[in-house]
């Protein structure tokens, strides 16, 4: 056998080699799991070494932190129900219902917190402004209750105060009785208060709508 042959054979034997050691570890290490079998460790793939070493850690399992409640948020089937049980709405649109049924599929089917997504949240955005519409409708036909004191057919922007009290209201509501901080009340105030003319053509329901809708498509209104 000649010299080059001969670099060919050995290069042959260490990848069988290597080969019948991987395997070896997959059979021993993977068996070896209880649960959810071999996952190799993302930072450690770079050597048979440290491949030797990989987990029966799934790398998309959600830690758990001892002392803390574990969360999950409404899933597809019952969002609607959800934020309407929640803001007081009784039936909800025909336009809401279809906005919802062209949304649906970007909403986590059982609320996986690590099935978080920026679809979801802009799918989420819609379905509760489309709520918040007939909300105002409701408060509009039957008297205000969120939005107390308002009158939401006028081309009038309501207090700073109003607008504020409605706030609470609304995380009083949906936000289990979670009290805003002057920070949180800041956030979904100034918008309103920046965007809105003080005497724009339906002001108020504007600012109803918008309120509602930032407070409905945020996290604390999403947990089950």
């Amino acid at each position: 056998m000649n010299e080059n042959n001969q670099v060919k054979a050995k290069r042959v034997m260490r990848v069988f080699q290597t080969a019948l050691v991987l395997v070896a570890a997959v059979v021993i290490f993977g068996n070896g799991c209880s649960e959810g079998g071999f996952y190799p460790s993302a930072e450690n793939n770079q050597d048979l070494s440290s491949t030797l070493a990989a987990s029966c850690v799934d790398p998309n399992a959600i830690e758990v932190i001892p002392g803390a409640k574990t969360a999950a948020l409404v899933g597809s089937t019952n969002i609607v129900q959800h934020l309407a049980a929640c803001t007081g709405l009784e039936s909800i649109s025909k336009l809401t219902q279809g906005v919802y049924e062209a949304k649906v599929g970007s909403v986590s089917t059982y609320g996986a917190v690590n099935s978080l997504t920026p679809p979801m949240m802009m799918a989420v955005h819609s379905i509760a402004g489309e709520i918040c519409n007939d909300l105002v409708d409701q408060e509009i036909a039957r008297g205000t209750r969120i939005f107390a004191g308002w009158n939401l057919n006028a081309d009038v922007l309501p207090s700073t105060s109003a607008i504020s009290v409605a706030a609470s209201n609304m995380a009083l509501s949906c936000f289990r009785d979670y009290e805003l901080s002057n920070e949180e009340r800041d956030i979904v105030i100034d918008p309103i208060t920046s965007s809105v003319g003080v005497n724009e053509t339906q002001a108020s329901r504007t600012a109803a709508v918008m309120l509602c809708t930032s407070m409905l498509a945020s996290l604390n209104a999403l947990l089950n």
